[in-house]
């Protein structure tokens, strides 16, 4: 059976015997409202169009395993079993506004990446999700959230890249007026630096905000830290996101996990800005979150300050992130498919 969660109304209405403003209604039901009875529908459809979605159609969503809450921010970390028993999470994020929230989702059971200060990426990659299970995840943290979910990031397990179209797909489903009803800006596509899926992405003009992951500037110790980087040059990477720039007229944003010692030297800096040439970016700085006893540290007080002070003095727009959930195992490079 398919299921209606990753559907368009005009797939719908294709592979169904609804007319295109009957699947709108019927999938606005379904995703928008998040109900599940077709006879309790405002305006149904025919008795028997009603028999034939449920005989040829399904909007079953994901099996919730557990929540865990985080003591400290409060952030809820969810663990779905998929139809196959593939173990996979979402996290509930509390947005600055209270009762908003946005949701970090995944797009892989697991990750081919290999970044080596990142948890996902240690386990390999089991298998992509498909969109209507991402849909489907999101859907289930709404319908266990008292407030308004009104975003979604592509940030946990998985890089939404090397699973392009589905993810494109999911995105789509959740921004539709008879979907998610996420404003494009909502949406934030997480990459370690894919560059035909960028090159891809911008020719396709998709509305979603888009980061990527750098780390670090040199394309030596970049190739140690992120496996993906042995395969494209940094020249190549920063030639897609000049495109992108040129093409959309947005700042590029980059996110920059600072690994004590390593990556958050000011030469670090330097040679970013050498590579930028001009590019208008801002730096996303995240402290590294790493759960192994004799895994990478966070930088030091005075080792972050040096660093930040060399993004101002070479005028580099920066914003320090805080990760949710570091006390729950559900922060940025933490998610790993552990029960509690």
């Amino acid at each position: 059976m398919r299921s209606l969660l990753a559907m368009s109304p005009e797939q719908l209405a294709q592979t169904s015997d609804c007319t295109l403003p009957e699947a709108r209604r019927v999938l606005a039901w379904v995703l928008s409202e998040g109900q599940c009875d077709l006879d309790a529908m405002k305006r149904p459809v025919s008795k028997a169009k009603r028999a034939q979605l449920l005989r040829d159609f399904h909007w079953s969503l994901p099996q919730v395993i557990e929540t865990i809450e985080d003591p400290v921010d409060h952030s809820l970390r969810f663990l779905f079993r998929l139809e196959d028993g593939a173990l996979v999470e979402a996290v509930r994020i509390p947005l600055h506004k209270p009762g908003r929230f946005s949701v970090c989702l995944s797009s892989q059971v697991g990750c081919a990446m290999g970044c080596d200060f990142c948890a996902t990426g240690r386990l390999g990659l089991k298998r992509n999700l498909q969109a209507w299970e991402m849909v489907g995840c999101w859907l289930q943290v709404r319908a266990h959230t008292q407030g308004q979910v009104s975003g979604a990031v592509f940030m946990g397990q998985g890089e939404p890249f090397h699973n392009y179209e589905p993810v494109i797909a999911a995105c789509q489903v959740l921004s539709r007026p008879s979907g998610g009803r996420i404003p494009a800006a909502g949406i934030t596509i997480s990459t370690v630096g894919l560059v035909p899926q960028i090159r891809r992405y911008t020719a396709e003009q998709h509305p979603y905000r888009l980061i990527v992951s750098l780390s670090s500037a040199q394309q030596e110790q970049r190739a140690q830290l992120m496996p993906v980087a042995g395969k494209y040059q940094l020249s190549e990477l920063f030639s897609a996101l000049k495109e992108r720039y040129e093409r959309s007229g947005e700042r590029v944003t980059l996110a920059w996990v600072l690994l004590g010692g390593l990556n958050d030297d000011p030469a670090q800096v330097s040679a970013l800005k050498r590579q930028l040439d001009g590019l208008p970016i801002t730096l996303n700085l995240i402290d590294v979150n790493e759960a192994r006893e004799q895994g990478y540290r966070r930088s030091t007080e005075t080792e972050r300050a040096r660093f930040v002070d060399q993004l101002a003095t070479l005028g580099l727009p920066f914003v320090r992130r805080y990760s949710v959930g570091l006390e729950s195992n559900s922060a940025c490079g933490m998610l790993a498919s552990k029960r509690s």
